[in-house]
């Protein structure tokens, strides 16, 4: 008697287990989320900087609702500064500024996947894009530079640009 209940028993986990893993198979953990293409393909220059703008919007948390959470690529007015940190913006410490106290470089826009491309002489360099009137960064490098990117002779650096005010981490 003892022997059935313990047989009926894993019976029962077997059947709640098994049925776990079926209901679970389409979970959003198991969906990989899908980033727009690379663009890498696009590239054309021999020296300078490569990236993607991407808008990320929605709840990004360690579940991803892809209904809830999308990344569209987009065109954007890009502002290239020399090398800039925290004290040569305003206001400083933050990702919105409006006034950068650096030196303005160049200027470049995004295509419709959000491609860019710009040749720029060996250097260091921090991106912002424009969004509304402000300028937006939102990374820092190990030496406190805005959304940076460093450009060596005769090479092409990708740069990487993620709006990501408008999504939760």
């Amino acid at each position: 008697m003892k022997k059935n209940k313990t047989l009926t028993s894993l019976y029962i986990l077997l059947i709640i287990f098994i049925s776990l893993l079926y209901y679970c198979k389409d979970s959003p953990i198991e969906n990989e989320f899908k980033y727009p293409p690379d663009n890498e393909h696009k590239v054309s220059i021999s020296q300078g900087v490569w990236g993607n703008v991407w808008f990320w919007e929605g709840n990004f948390m360690p579940i991803i609702d892809p209904d809830h959470a999308k990344i569209t690529p987009v065109v954007r007015e890009i502002f290239i500064y020399e090398a800039t940190n925290d004290s040569m913006v305003e206001p400083p410490y933050g990702t919105f500024h409006t006034k950068i106290n650096s030196n303005l470089i160049a200027t470049t826009y995004s295509d419709e996947d959000g491609f860019f491309q710009i040749s720029l002489a060996p250097g260091k360099y921090s991106f912002f894009v424009k969004e509304d009137t402000l300028y937006y960064a939102n990374r820092w490098d190990g030496e406190g530079h805005i959304l940076s990117a460093i450009v060596t002779e005769n090479n092409v650096t990708k740069n990487q640009i993620d709006i990501t005010y408008k999504a939760t981490f």
